[in-house]
This record gives C-alpha cells, structure tokens and sequence, in this order.
C-alpha cells in the first residue's frame, strides 16, 4: 500500500495547479482563445459575404430595367446598326494598313521624298512667312505694274521682287543647314544621295505659288502611278459604308433624345415633390414661387409614350433593308478590287485575311439586318437573356454616353488566361524546387533554396509590377524583334503590357506558395515507402516517380489549386502590366494570343471602384464582380481540401 502511494504523490507534485479567474483556467482560457479565434474567422467570412451581396443583390434587377430601357428607346434598335458599321471598320483599317504596307514596299522612296519635303516645307513656312509674304507682295505689286504699263513703275518693281527673291533665298539657305534629317526622313528610307539630292532641288521650290521642285513632282507622279489602283479600291471599301453610317447617326440621336425623356419621366414624381417641399421652406417668396411654377411644369405620366417617340424607327426600317442591301453591292464590288497579289508580303497577308474574314462578316451584317427589321420596342426582355449579358456578355463599357454594357466575359478570360500561364510556369519549378530540397539537397543548400524562395514572397507586388513595365516587359518586346525569332507565334510583340508579362510576374508570385506546399506534402509521405523502394532496389529517380510522387499526389493538387487561388486573387501585377484592353483576346492567334493586353476582374474593380458614385449600377456591377471573385476563390481553397481529404494517406 505504502508502495502504491509514492507514484501517486509524486505525480501530484508534477501536476500543475490550474489556477482559476472567474471560474475559468489556463487551459480553458488558451482553448477559448483560439476556438473564439475560429469563431471571429468564421464571422468575418460571413460579414464579408453579406457585405458584397448587400450590394450585389440589387444588380440584376436594376440591370434588367436598364436594358429594358435600352430595348424600348430604340437604342438595341441602333446598335444592331453600329455593329455593322463597326465591322465594316475592322476590315477597313485591315484594308488601310495593307495599302500602307504595300506603299512603303514599293513606292518607299517617293512615299519619302513626299513626305520630307512636306516636313520641309512647313519648316520654311514657319520660320520664314515674312520672307514669303514679301515676295508674294512684290510679287503682286510688279504684276500690278506690268498691268498699268508704266515703265518706271515696272523697274522699281522687279527691283523689289528680286530683292524679296533674294531675301527668301538667303532665308532658305540659312533654314537648310538646321534641317535634321531623322526629323524630316522619319523612316529613314532615303539614302546620302537622295537626301543631298533633295536639298539641292530646294532651289526650284516657289513657296509663293506653292509648286515643289521637280525632283518632288516627279515623286508624287510615280507614287500616283503605282498605288492608283489600290488607292481607288481603299476608296471604294472605306466609302461603302458611308450611307449606312449617315442613317445610324440621324437615329442614334433620336434614340439618345427618347431615353433621357424617358428616364426623366421618370424621375418626376421625385423631382416634384423635391421642388414642393423646397418651396415651402423657402424664406423669401420670389424663391417659392420659382420653384413652385417649376414644379407645376412637371407633368407626371403613368407611362412613358414609347410607341410614339419610336415610330421613326419603324418607318426607317425600309430605308436601313434599301441601304443595307446597296452597301452589300458596294462592298462586294470593292473587295473584288482588291489586289490579288500585291508586292508586300505584308499587304498580302492583311488582303488575305479581310478575304477571310470577309463571309462571317456578311454573315454577321445579314444577322444584325434581321434584327433590325425584327426589332420591337415592346418586346419584353427576359430574365435569363438579361443574366447572359452580364455573364456572357463581351463588353464592358462604362460612363458612356450612349449605354453601358456589363458582360463579365472579357474580364474572366484574361484572369484565366494570365493564371493559367502563371501555373504553367510556377508549377513545375516548384515542384521540381520542393523535390530537390526535399530528396537530393544538402542542408546548406536547402537553407540558401528555402531563404531565396521565401525573399521572393517578400517582394511587394508593387514593386514587381514596376519590374514588369520597366525591365521584363522591354526585354520581351525587344526579344520578340529578333529575327530569327519571328517564327515564335505572337513575335514581334506589339505591345509589352500583355497577358505573357503579366503570367510570368504572377509565377514569381504563386512559386513560394506552391512550393512550400509541394514541400509539406512530400514531409507527409511516410519515410517508410521511401526506405522500401530503396530496399527492394530502386534507385533515387524511380523511387521519387514511383512511389513519393504518387504517394503525395493529394498535397501537390491541392498546391497547385491554392496556387491558382492566390494568382487569379491578384490585383496589382494585373492592373500595372496586363495592358488593361478590355476585350477577349483573339484566339485565332493561337499560342500568340498570350502576347496580346487584357484585363482582368480584380483589375477592374480596383481601377474603377474609386471613380464610381456608392449606389449606382456600375457600382454594383464592381461588388457583382468582386462576389464571383469571392466565389471562385471558395471553391478553389474547398476543392483543394476535399482532395486533401479524399486521397490523404491513412
């Protein structure tokens, strides 16, 4: 007995006596912390939903009254127009830009001598007009002289006009010597011969009759001579449209005209009533009065008269089939004029592709010509076709004047595009970062791998936004203007703030992330399936592919899910690098698609939240944005631990 209560007394010396406040003890207090820790996360996680959709909710409802709006004031009616005049302009710059190509191809050097002597000639004009007018004026006087008859009269006035000729040849010879060539030749196109040429024909110039020498008429005759037949086909194609355009102006006006007479009317009642209760706490009664006339000028209606304000449009509709169908002949007719082979490999590939995109193009002009004969401003505009256009929708257009579209589709695209190129390159370096400091590193080199690794986590993203513009961002355009590059798809780079910049700033990013999860994820492993893979005789390389990689395949999903997470969460890489080009890129460029600017939804809330009255739609639409961003990033970090759940090691 006695032998029995020694272990019992010193294990009650060991004990530590819980020492109690209020009824509550160490160890409970240390678990309240962190249980009420959880509760404060879980309650901020519910705040901030409620938050954002407080403010989302009232979105769509205010978004469908908007397009409804849009529908019955004739403006959906319109834009069925503007976007065949829009398409039409797509293939015209197309159009433009292969003329251009081909006239610096072939006709470079009188392109150039033309346009050096323009620069030439404004450069004169300027600094001597007083030259120039005093021979214009001598000029005049000896003409006046020569008219009257008087001989004397006629000496003094070639005596002048010499004098004057004179002057603006001193003037001219002082002017030459101060002409920079890469300011006058800006295309570098004329050679030392050219260019002394050029200035020796000075000479011949008559600034007063505003002929040019004949060095230069010579230039425009060949410059005419070789581009007349394409300058006429870019003629026909950019004035083809002219008649459609004239009429969507004269309507869209009309349409602007109705909506704001009908959103007005729809603010009267407010209106008035504001103007009443104005008047009676007004002091003096020239102020009442005012305002009480002002708000018996507003007249309150039941319902806005849209039949009647749009009847203009349902008479223009045999006007827009007639114009319509003329612009189809015209467009035609000046597609076939087209060259077919031009000199330019460039032009030809511009030509090619307006060719190509020449039949959905009068596929889309043909659709949006139904519509406008279709079109009904009391056709009611459903919900589901209204939640498309915010989902689905292609444009993101704000403070217009016209309308303003909310389609979230552009912005998911390139948050998608720039994520997926981040993970592209973020994953496998650090995946193959967390297997070699996990497997084959020394220590010391785990300690120097680790330590840079986390540095890069610590670099505020600011910072590398600035690195992205200021070094990446220049060396990817000047690489991609390499020439044995040019097969690379997207190369040469047009623009430097692009989706690729973007990607490769986010992979820096999301590489401590997902490698220090890789990392926790091969700890997970236990050693012995390591230890009896080597065992059995395999070696270090198969014993990783085999057995610890399939082993811990959960944890690396789930980093690479977490990973994505943190990239498509994002804000200011994006807003600072991507370019910020509202559209979907064009995925006809293939792989190239990467090199082209867009924009994304953590960018645009934080462009324009600031710039946004608290309450308005477009408000709204920002909190609807960031709520499916909110959503996103739930799903991601729920995904990834359902996988952690599902496939863990027991």
């Amino acid at each position: 007995m006695a032998a029995m209560r020694g272990p019992q007394v010193m294990a009650k010396r060991f004990q530590k006596r819980d020492k109690r406040f209020l009824g509550i003890g160490a160890q409970g207090a240390i678990k309240g912390f962190f249980g009420g820790n959880a509760l404060l996360s879980i309650a901020i996680l519910l705040l901030i939903c409620v938050f954002l959709g407080k403010e989302a909710v009232f979105f769509f409802p205010k978004h469908h009254e908007e397009l409804e709006l849009y529908r019955e004031s004739g403006q959906e009616y319109v834009d069925s127009m503007k976007r065949q005049v829009e398409g039409h302009a797509e293939l015209n710059g197309l159009v433009a830009q292969a003329y251009y190509a081909e006239l610096d191809e072939i006709a470079g050097k009188e392109r150039s001598i033309v346009e050096a002597f323009g620069a030439i000639v404004d450069t004169g004009e300027d600094l001597g007009e007083d030259e120039i007018d005093d021979w214009a004026d001598a000029r005049d006087d000896l003409e006046d002289a020569r008219d009257d008859g008087d001989a004397a009269a006629i000496a003094t006035a070639q005596q002048a006009e010499a004098q004057a000729r004179a002057a603006w040849a001193a003037k001219l010879g002082a002017i030459t010597p101060e002409l920079r060539r890469g300011e006058v030749d800006s295309y570098g196109r004329l050679t030392d011969a050219d260019w002394e040429q050029l200035l020796a024909s000075l000479g011949e110039w008559d600034p007063v009759e505003e002929e040019p020498p004949a060095m230069v008429e010579e230039a425009e005759a060949a410059l005419k001579r070789k581009m007349t037949s394409f300058g006429d086909a870019r003629d026909a194609f950019a004035t083809a449209v002219s008649d459609l355009r004239q009429l969507k102006e004269r309507l869209r006006g009309i349409a602007m005209d109705v909506k704001d007479e009908a959103v007005a009317d729809q603010t009267a009642a407010a209106r008035k009533a504001a103007l009443l209760a104005g008047a009676e706490k007004a002091v003096q009664a020239e102020d009442r009065q005012r305002r009480l006339d002002e708000a018996a000028a507003i007249v309150i209606r039941e319902k806005f008269p849209f039949a009647e304000r749009t009847a203009v449009f349902y008479e223009s509709k045999p006007e827009h089939a007639k114009v319509a169908e003329e612009y189809l002949v015209k467009f035609d007719a000046a597609l076939a004029l087209l060259p077919v082979a031009p000199g330019s490999p460039e032009a030809m590939a511009k030509l090619e592709t307006v060719r190509e995109k020449a039949p959905d193009f009068r596929s889309d002009f043909q659709r949006y010509s139904a519509a406008v004969q279709e079109w009904t401003h009391d056709k009611p505009y459903g919900w589901f076709k209204s939640l498309g256009k915010f989902f689905f929708g292609k444009d993101w257009v704000t403070n217009s004047s016209w309308h303003d579209f909310y389609g979230l589709l552009p912005l998911f695209t390139g948050s998608l595009l720039i994520s997926l190129i981040a993970l592209a390159v973020a994953v496998p370096f650090s995946m193959g970062a967390a297997i070699y400091v996990n497997q084959l590193a020394h220590p010391w080199e785990q300690h120097i791998i680790k330590l840079a690794i986390e540095f890069v986590q610590a670099i505020p993203s600011v910072v590398l936004g600035f690195f992205g513009i200021m070094v990446l961002g220049t060396f990817l355009r000047d690489l991609s203007q390499v020439e044995w590059l040019s097969w690379v798809p997207g190369f040469p780079m047009q623009e430097r703030l692009n989706i690729l910049n973007a990607g490769l700033l986010l992979a820096l990013m999301a590489v401590p992330t997902i490698f220090t999860l890789c990392e926790d994820a091969l700890n997970n492993v236990p050693k012995a399936f390591t230890e009896a893979s080597l065992a059995l005789g395999a070696s270090k390389l198969q014993t990783i592919l085999r057995v610890l990689l399939p082993a811990a395949i959960s944890g690396i999903l789930a980093a690479v899910l977490l990973g994505f997470g943190r990239v498509i969460g994002e804000t200011m890489v994006v807003l600072l690098v991507a370019g910020n080009k509202i559209a979907i890129p064009d995925f006809a460029a293939g792989i190239g698609v990467v090199t082209q600017p867009a924009h994304t939804m953590t960018g645009i809330i934080a462009q324009e939240t600031g710039e946004v009255d608290p309450g308005s739609l477009h408000w709204r639409a920002l909190f609807m944005v960031g709520l499916i961003l909110f959503a996103i990033s739930l799903f991601i970090n729920w995904t990834a631990q359902k996988i952690i759940h599902r496939f863990r090691i027991a």
